[in-house]
């Protein structure tokens, strides 16, 4: 199988428009300037999440476009986002599923896709079996599903796991908060990755501490959230120790407050 685009291979963030409200835009963006990072608006959209209405890139001239129809905005369908305008203005070409995903839940290694269990509930239609199948053919890797943390509604993976590097995957902080949870995962996982897991020692836990896992990664740069609580310095040591990147930390409380962080607000692909 061809190996996937991962984020450190990426040299492209696109943000949707209505991102420029938030007041840490500015910020965002000073930070891709001073490492060079090509950054441009998405038209079209009709919200800021647009990880989870773009297509998943695997290759730089192949990009997966599923079916988005998110049950969470099933009685908001103003805010969803038609993403085929989008492409049509990117000139971007895409291979188009009937399989009902979110972005968010598409975690790519170099050889699997790591993916919430709840891409089976969204599928009804499909056995479990038919629908492993149907998305390995179409992602081109292999299919490992791990458990929908009931805590977050919608279901994506990626405030859960992330990709580091070769077999590498780091793991979010869930010995601090659930560690049924975590023993379950780390099942799944360990035979396919070296998991690497996140923890904070403070005297109390924050219920944003979540959001650093879902930094931006942008090649060698990561953005990683900062919400003015106690665990943003260890979070920042953290990533500095696991990551061979340049990290700057930026502050998105306002935008983790709703219910997401940095990659939930970007669009990040390999353009030649």
């Amino acid at each position: 199988m061809p190996k996937l685009i991962t984020d450190n291979e990426t040299n492209t963030v696109y943000f949707s428009e209505w991102t420029k409200n938030f007041r840490c835009y500015g910020e965002i963006i000073k930070i891709l300037d001073k490492y060079q990072v090509k950054h441009e608006l998405l038209l079209f959209t009709k919200d800021y999440w647009n990880r989870d209405y773009m297509p998943v890139q695997t290759s730089e001239s192949r990009f997966i476009q599923y079916c988005y129809k998110p049950d969470y905005l099933q009685t908001k369908t103003s805010y969803i986002t038609d993403p085929t305008v989008c492409c049509k203005h990117l000139n971007i070409d895409t291979i188009k599923t009937d399989l009902v995903l979110d972005g968010g839940n598409v975690i790519k290694c170099k050889d699997a896709i790591i993916m919430t269990d709840k891409v089976l509930y969204e599928n009804p239609t499909y056995s479990k079996s038919e629908l492993i199948n149907q998305l390995e053919v179409l992602f081109q890797a292999e299919l490992i599903l791990i458990s929908w943390d009931r805590n977050e509604p919608y279901g994506h993976a990626d405030g859960m796991v992330r990709f580091i590097e070769n077999k590498k995957i780091l793991l979010n902080n869930y010995m601090d908060f659930d560690k049924r949870l975590r023993e379950n995962l780390v099942k799944v996982l360990n035979p396919h990755f070296e998991i690497i897991e996140l923890h904070y020692n403070v005297p109390k836990r924050s219920e944003l501490s979540w959001a650093y896992i879902n930094y931006l990664q942008v090649g060698d740069l990561i953005l990683l959230p900062a919400m003015g609580i106690d665990e943003d310095e260890q979070a920042l040591c953290l990533f500095k120790d696991i990551f061979e990147a340049n990290i700057e930390q930026v502050n998105i409380a306002e935008i983790v407050r709703l219910g997401g962080a940095l990659n939930c607000v970007s669009w990040n692909i390999k353009q030649s």
